[in-house]
């Protein structure tokens, strides 16, 4: 798998997610924190596994907490730690390069679906076991079925120019869906990024948490006012 964009080109990865709402999502996250979690403002730790370029850190810093992210690419821990005095380090799950426990644990952005179906449980346990008493875990999924086998070209202008990323999205026999891409900088170099996604049955996810003793509520895409099963797009709040 080339997975270009993350290994090499943290920069285009932060141009092409600029609109993303990252702000809309880690309020959501705080809110559901806010209203489960049983620990007091002063044990505000969040772990926040595939970290990326930092960018939910970055905001649960500014929050107060004191923050861990994880990601298996260098060049994104990289950037990361250029945009706030969290911390970040470099590990792939689910052996995690983390001892402390948090209140709470965070995969964002698909980073699930990332995950081959057979490391999915232990990945979940390994979060589950740095959570302390009383914490919250938030994973999260994005149906597969909204995109079909399709192709699309788009722009993302930005403060170097503007980038442009062809991807056609289909089917791969091991059941995921692959995202094959071209993506065009504004030097007027191009690299090729692709990734697959898996669609997780949501009984399953569902079943791993109840195995280690978390109760999951579902909502929509980081929205507490969406149906899950409208969307398709899932975001499971644990604890």
């Amino acid at each position: 798998m080339t997975e270009n964009l993350y290994s090499e080109y943290p920069e285009a990865y932060d141009a092409l997610y600029a609109e993303k709402d990252y702000d809309a999502e880690v309020e959501f996250v705080l809110s559901e924190f806010e209203a489960a979690a049983e620990s007091t403002p002063d044990q505000r730790r969040a772990l926040v596994l595939g970290c990326g370029t930092g960018e939910h850190g970055k905001r649960l810093r500014a929050e107060g907490f004191d923050v861990v992210g994880v990601d298996k690419y260098p060049a994104m821990v990289e950037r990361a730690r250029t945009k706030t005095d969290a911390e970040f380090r470099v590990g792939e799950l689910p052996d995690l390069p983390v001892e402390e426990s948090f209140d709470l644990v965070w995969f964002p952005f698909t980073v699930v679906q990332h995950l081959d179906p057979d490391a999915v449980a232990d990945s979940l346990r390994a979060a589950a076991d740095r959570l302390a008493e009383g914490g919250v875990l938030v994973f999260d999924q994005i149906s597969g079925e909204d995109f079909g086998d399709s192709a699309s070209l788009r722009t993302y202008p930005s403060e170097d120019g503007t980038y442009a990323r062809l991807t056609h999205v289909h089917e791969a026999d091991d059941g995921a869906s692959r995202y094959d891409a071209l993506v065009f900088t504004p030097d007027g170099e191009f690299f090729v990024d692709t990734h697959r996604l898996f669609d997780h049955d949501d009984s399953y996810l569902e079943g791993v948490c109840n195995v280690l003793d978390l109760s999951v509520e579902r909502f929509g895409w980081y929205d507490e006012e969406a149906d899950p099963d409208e969307t398709g797009h899932v975001v499971y709040v644990a604890q």
